[in-house]
């Protein structure tokens, strides 16, 4: 006989692991959604034709068409690596090196592992006016901890919920059929979703709160403080890239790689931040 608490404890598991694959891989089927299939399905054909149209204009060397119809695909919601990898090809054969280089960045929040793009932005690095060398927290962690910089976020996420949905089923199947190494797998099990858990929230934390921004005007002035008439500090050019750590009305307060901080306009800047739909799992 299974006793009221091992059945109490199988139905809470159940419920807890039908949550994380219906995060990792559910879609809402709320009212409103199925009633508004229709309209998002024609939503979606249009972006995709859009998006052909656009790639058209690419191969054929209409990069200012190309780029046209790549923005206002991103303005009406659709974003995803390839539009922004896209985008910062034309943008980098019109010569437009801060732009090319704010979508390629933007690109590399989704396709971390794409070896064109990295191959793409390095050389667009080699062309800026501005070299800053970048201080490096120990950088053995990136290789060591390769999941956090070879997934995205959502990916990472998924993965986390699967390996989470994994420890629960084990934790259940130990109650009922009891082997020496069960312990063991348990304990490693816990010890991946503790990791992976930590470095989705880290992840999460820097792609929210950690900017990243780019100069996108031919040069600016870096100034001691958000106001035109405060000290200037230095200039920085086409391309530059520092992390934005600050806002105040039409500016930004901004550190360089090399740890130099200033302040400067924000209609000059590009932001490398992910769009609001790329956090839900489901699309």
């Amino acid at each position: 006989m299974i006793s009221i608490k091992r059945l109490t404890f199988v139905i809470v598991i159940g419920v807890l692991v039908f949550c994380n694959f219906y995060l990792a891989y559910g879609q809402d089927k709320s009212v409103a959604t199925l009633f508004s299939n229709n309209k998002k399905i024609e939503e979606e054909a249009d972006s995709a034709v859009l998006f052909m149209e656009a790639t058209k204009y690419h191969k054929e060397e209409k990069y200012e068409k190309a780029t046209m119809l790549y923005e206002n695909l991103i303005r009406s919601g659709m974003t995803n690596g390839e539009i922004y990898y896209n985008l910062g090809n034309s943008y980098f054969k019109m010569g437009m090196l801060g732009k090319a280089i704010l979508n390629y960045r933007l690109a590399e929040l989704y396709l971390p592992r794409d070896e064109d793009l990295k191959a793409n932005i390095g050389y667009a690095r080699q062309l800026t006016k501005d070299r800053i060398e970048e201080k490096q927290f120990l950088p053995f962690l990136k290789e060591f901890c390769f999941w956090y910089s070879k997934l995205n976020l959502k990916e990472l996420l998924i993965v986390f919920l699967l390996f989470n949905g994994l420890f629960w089923i084990l934790a259940t199947i130990r109650i009922f059929w009891k082997r020496e190494y069960q312990n063991l797998i348990l304990l490693i099990n816990l010890a991946l979703v503790l990791v992976l858990g930590c470095s989705l929230v880290l992840k999460l934390y820097n792609c929210t709160h950690k900017i990243g921004g780019v100069v996108l005007a031919k040069e600016i002035t870096v100034r001691a403080g958000n106001g035109i008439n405060n000290t200037a500090l230095f200039q920085l050019h086409d391309g530059a890239e520092f992390k934005i750590i600050e806002q105040d009305g039409d500016w930004f307060k901004v550190e360089l790689g090399d740890g130099k901080r200033g302040w400067v306009q924000s209609k000059y800047v590009g932001k490398c931040q992910l769009h609001a739909s790329s956090f839900s799992v489901g699309s």
